[in-house]
């Protein structure tokens, strides 16, 4: 089997989950700028560890437990990328978790900031879905937009 290339057109990074016995999923992350959201869902898989890399700046990605309570997930945390890209280093979960505060930049990994947690914290090879949302492209200023014409006296 040969590996294949991601479309870099359509894809920026990769976020990838580890069992406790090294198995692994990857999943690829849209582009930047391209207003996407998706959901990986790790049914059946028992993530211990995470590793993010090529994250374009400006993504939101949440981390949810697979357990729910009230239709609710039983632990999560929202990460914000402020750095393109923006990475993670390969790392247990529960840990992540745990170890950052909301409002704050994660130690072991460029631009990721947590900026919003559960008070639960993570249990061990429970998470149950990440969600990634990439962000609309910048607009660019329109050229043919009305431009204020100078008051008497003020200069252009």
């Amino acid at each position: 089997m040969n590996p294949t290339q991601p479309d870099t057109a359509k894809t920026a990074g990769t976020i990838t989950v580890y069992t406790s016995n090294n198995d692994h999923r990857a999943y690829e992350v849209p582009a930047e700028g391209s207003d996407q959201t998706v959901r990986f869902s790790l049914d059946g898989f028992k993530a211990r560890q995470i590793h993010m890399i090529g994250i374009p700046s400006a993504a939101t990605i949440t981390w949810e437990s697979k357990d729910r309570v009230d239709g609710k997930p039983k632990w999560w945390v929202t990460f914000k990328t402020t750095h393109s890209p923006s990475s993670l280093e390969k790392n247990d979960i529960d840990q992540y978790v745990a170890r950052n505060a909301k409002n704050s930049f994660v130690r072991t990994a460029l631009g990721i900031l947590v900026v919003d947690k559960s008070e639960n914290a993570a249990d061990r090879d429970t998470l149950g879905e990440i969600i990634v949302k990439v962000s609309a492209p910048r607009r660019e200023p329109n050229a043919t937009a009305p431009v204020a014409a100078p008051v008497h006296g003020e200069q252009p």
